[in-house]
């Protein structure tokens, strides 16, 4: 029994089949094309928001109906940012915390991965699948007992401490990623360069890191968006204003009767340029090669 769908679509279908080969694969491409522009516009549409309210006065901003083209262009919403709160120290702290998170994760990331593949350890494969179990919960529940430890290893309000957090809660999947890496590489290419005369260490750095160099590539850009967009740890362990990254300065400018949105917007397009110019010096090695 034919369906309604199935018959309203067939006489669609019937045009369809009467179309040349190169007629097809041209509407083909051209419906691809137009959904991943449709896709683009809906993405860039709240950082075009955010770029053109941040050029705007603060009366054009709240005025109705809205106007999707700025009619004056402004920078006090820049300068104010810049020079009239802390969010340049924000901005540093924000920079050192998640540049000492990659490092730290995609180290201990890297190494772990490798151990758990090359290594003779008892029950890894159940230990490597067990890390994931941790997104389970949410990483709030461990705020609380980390404060405490922190606090007694002396290491709340510091750099140090900060990282150590995020670092845990990107580790596990960063662990996880490497691990399954790893096993794609060849241990017999190793074994190789071993019989050759090499330590286990240098087969290590010059046989098996090169080729998961894409994976150490994904943990860096994953650790990275993982502190430079918490907000909860943060809150929790640093305590000096001075020591604040930007996820939390940035919450100073909602007041208790007033939202200065056009300064919220000038500091939230500031946030995403080290970003950008973070991925976007990576792409290339995740997509096309592996070796920098």
């Amino acid at each position: 029994m034919t369906s309604p769908l199935a018959a309203a679509s067939a006489p669609y279908r019937a045009l369809w089949d009467r179309l040349s080969y190169p007629w097809q694969r041209r509407l083909t491409r051209t419906a691809f094309a137009l959904s991943l522009l449709v896709t683009l516009l809906i993405i860039l549409f709240p950082l075009y928001w955010m770029a053109s309210s941040a050029v705007r006065p603060l009366t054009e901003i709240y005025t109705r109906p809205v106007s999707y083209l700025p009619v004056q262009l402004t920078t006090i919403h820049y300068e104010k940012v810049l020079f009239d709160t802390n969010l340049p120290r924000y901005y540093l702290n924000s920079i050192v915390v998640a540049a000492g998170v990659v490092v730290l994760t995609t180290t201990a990331a890297t190494l772990g991965g490798y151990g758990l593949t090359r290594l003779d350890i008892p029950f890894k494969k159940t230990f490597a699948r067990s890390v994931l179990f941790g997104y389970m919960f949410p990483p709030i529940l461990l705020a609380i007992p980390m404060f405490i430890f922190w606090k007694e290893l002396g290491i709340i309000d510091s750099y140090l401490g900060l990282m150590l957090a995020e670092t845990a809660i990107a580790l596990p999947f960063s662990l996880w990623l490497m691990w399954k890496f790893f096993q794609s590489v060849p241990e017999s290419l190793e074994e190789s360069a071993q019989m050759a005369g090499a330590s286990r260490f240098r087969a290590f750095y010059e046989i098996a890191l090169p080729q998961a160099k894409p994976g150490a590539i994904a943990v860096a850009v994953y650790a990275y968006s993982a502190s430079w967009n918490a907000y909860t740890f943060p809150k929790i362990i640093m305590i000096s204003e001075g020591k604040w990254p930007l996820t939390v300065g940035v919450h100073t400018f909602v007041q208790q009767f007033q939202v200065n949105w056009g300064m919220i917007m000038a500091a939230g397009f500031l946030m995403i340029i080290p970003s950008f110019i973070f991925i976007y010096s990576l792409q290339k090695y995740l997509l096309r090669g592996f070796r920098i």
